[in-house]
């Protein structure tokens, strides 16, 4: 490791103690209670908190029933399609929400179970959940005046790129809704304007007018905006609305719960002493059978639950009683790791290589044992990543962060400690790491210890 080596880890330890205080209450170094910064025309801002899983915080549950009786007639589509394109619909709106690690499954052929952690509003979490947010776009209707036709086709907000909120008006201060057609509704966009240019249109939102602007000149692109008295926060959630899609059935809620935590506060302090024993059995078997090796595996293993704490609060990750279970398992991991090249390391000393010989060597030659065995774990969390839903996905989020850390730490952390313990001729001593001094051996003289 370069003379930097040692530097980098220090300030990589004491950037994740900053983000690991608890609250975050004063400002500083960034002035604001996180990570905020500024470049160019873009604010950036990383809230810096632990979230909390539904078990842990409480938060809100819905059953949802899928309407199918209210779809056109001779609509073929089977109900298990439906209920996986109404699922990735919310799915969708609830992750623009920022809510963390919802859970969104099938219940039953025609139902679908959504848990929200820590969202408190049952009507917002309803409106949002079940809105159908079909957009339509309607003309002017010439043989009934002041009534408005659909186009043939309709046009709708099928084919809308990614809208946006804005503000309007001489102070800026009233939020409209920016939306582009794709092709090629966009060129229908234009053409509208051509035939209707000094006439109004009407927008529908589920059968019901949002706007109805006036076509004031000729588009030249299929950009167009929508106002009406919205609110800033009306007008985002109808942005997310139009950006998560169109639901492809009715959703009728059946049930509607405020789900109170399962853990109170006294079982979660429990589970943390736990936690605590059971790290500091482990601490004190490694100080006991590997002797120095193991008291700087336990100084990796504190600055390894610093760094994953860390990046729990940063990324965020959600923490459920499964995520703290695989957290804890990518301890074990951390802790495989360094047995493995303690072990080889011994075997090193016991061979007669030099201390300085003996640790490169153990480094070495367990290095492909440990790889292999994180990578295959890594492998199992993506896996479970990728296909699983709800709580397996925390748990395999926290199991594949802690193992990547892990592997930093035993191959990097620890390594980096053992070379800095034997630039110090008190630490040089074989016992230290295990294994007997060497004695002096019947008919032969005695030898100048070898440099380490």
């Amino acid at each position: 490791m370069s003379a930097l080596g040692p530097w980098l880890l220090a300030l990589i330890a004491i950037v994740a103690l900053w983000v690991d205080i608890p609250h975050h209450r004063f400002d500083a170094p960034f002035g604001c209670p996180g990570i905020c910064m500024r470049i160019g025309d873009k604010y950036y801002f990383q809230e810096i908190k632990t979230h909390l899983g539904l078990d842990l915080q409480g938060g809100t549950q819905l059953v949802l029933r899928l309407e199918t009786e209210k779809l056109p007639p001779g609509s073929t589509t089977p109900l298990d399609v439906l209920n996986e394109q109404a699922r990735k619909v919310i799915d969708r709106r609830i992750n623009s929400l920022g809510v963390s690690e919802p859970v969104i499954q099938a219940f039953g052929g025609d139902k679908i179970l959504v848990e929200l952690p820590g969202v408190a509003d049952i009507e917002q979490a309803q409106k949002v959940a079940t809105q159908t947010a079909f957009l339509e776009f309607k003309v002017p209707d010439e043989a009934n005046p002041e009534q408005y036709k659909s186009l043939q086709p309709p046009l709708t907000g099928q084919n809308l790129k990614p809208t946006f909120v804005s503000f309007a008006g001489q102070a800026q201060s009233n939020p409209v809704v920016n939306f582009e057609f794709g092709s090629p509704d966009d060129q229908r966009w234009v053409d509208l304007s051509k035939q209707y240019v000094g006439k109004q249109v009407e927008i529908l939102l589920d059968q019901k007018r949002i706007s109805a602007p006036s076509i004031r000149e000729v588009f030249s692109s299929g950009k167009g905006i929508i106002e009406g008295g919205f609110t800033t926060q009306s007008a985002k959630e109808l942005s997310l609305l139009l950006n998560s899609g169109a639901l492809p059935v009715p959703l009728e809620i059946i049930q509607s719960t405020r789900v109170e935590p399962t853990l109170g506060a006294d079982s979660v302090q429990r589970s943390l002493i736990a936690g605590a024993v059971g790290l500091l059995l482990v601490g004190f078997f490694m100080v006991a059978y590997y002797r120095l090796p193991g008291a700087l595996a336990v100084i990796a293993l504190l600055y390894y639950t610093a760094l994953v704490y860390a990046l729990f609060r940063l990324v965020p990750v959600t923490l459920t009683l499964a995520g703290i279970a695989g957290f804890i398992l990518s301890i074990g991991m951390a802790v495989d790791a360094n047995v493995l090249t303690f072990e080889r390391l011994k075997e090193e000393l016991r061979s007669g290589k030099s201390l300085r010989a003996a640790v490169e060597e153990g480094r070495r030659r367990a290095f492909p044992s440990i790889w292999y065995s994180n990578l295959a774990t890594i492998m199992t969390a993506f896996i479970l990543l990728q296909f699983g839903t709800g709580t397996v996905k925390g748990f395999a989020l926290t199991l594949g962060l802690g193992v990547a850390v892990s592997f930093f730490t035993a191959v990097v952390v620890t390594q980096a400690l053992l070379h800095l313990a034997i630039e110090v001729p008190a630490l040089r001593r074989r016992w230290l790491y295990g294994v007997e001094e060497r004695g002096e051996q019947p008919g032969r003289p005695e030898r100048a210890p070898q440099p380490a």
